[in-house]
């Protein structure tokens, strides 16, 4: 669990005030008082884990047994009980739980304090412009790695001249710019307008 380890590692201590030992109480509006991309996700994998333990659980024993508390030991219980708890389940769900725990992973590591992992984001716009649409399915749900340019639509039911999930990349390197898509197709700047 070095992933787990790492986000509990950007958490910082609270803050305490030497004169009485205190921490400090916080401010609306003051900036959160963990790490802003970390506490997020362990929150997310803290709730998510008790959740699909509990429900795996329920599979095997047809009850959903005693709720954890929210320690970080518990966090690190709940993860080992869904690791046992996948051999007793039904094959599709525990792919369920793999697909689950997948997401939880993909985002601790786009962390960018960790940074195994970048994170899409929506497709680069001109200056005043709406962002490019998707020239399958016409909506802006188009989603780059800017590193290495890879390009696809998040919309689920956009599908390509083949009948897949468009994918591509994108192409900054000409002054036009463009996209070239896994079906041979290719789209240009100058189409985004």
């Amino acid at each position: 669990m070095p992933l787990l380890e790492a986000l509990y590692d950007l958490l910082p201590e609270p803050v305490a005030t030497p004169a009485t030992g205190s921490t400090h109480a916080v401010v609306i509006d003051s900036p959160a008082p963990w790490h802003p991309e970390a506490g997020p996700v362990l929150y997310l994998i803290s709730e998510e884990a008790r959740r699909l333990e509990a429900s795996m659980r329920r599979d095997v024993t047809g009850r959903l047994g005693e709720r954890r508390g929210g320690s970080d030991r518990n966090t690190v219980a709940a993860l080992r009980a869904i690791e046992q708890l996948a051999h007793a389940v039904p094959e599709e769900r525990a792919r369920a739980a793999c697909r689950i725990i997948a997401r939880w992973i993909r985002s601790a590591r786009q962390v960018a304090d960790i940074g195994l992992e970048e994170r899409a984001v929506p497709l680069p716009r001109l200056p005043g412009q709406l962002p490019p649409p998707c020239p399958y399915c016409g909506t802006y749900s188009l989603r780059v790695l800017v590193g290495d340019g890879r390009i696809w639509c998040i919309n689920r039911t956009c599908e390509d001249q083949n009948g897949h999930r468009p994918r591509g990349h994108l192409d900054q390197g000409r002054q036009e710019g463009g996209i070239t898509w896994a079906d041979g197709r290719t789209t240009y700047r100058r189409d985004w307008a």
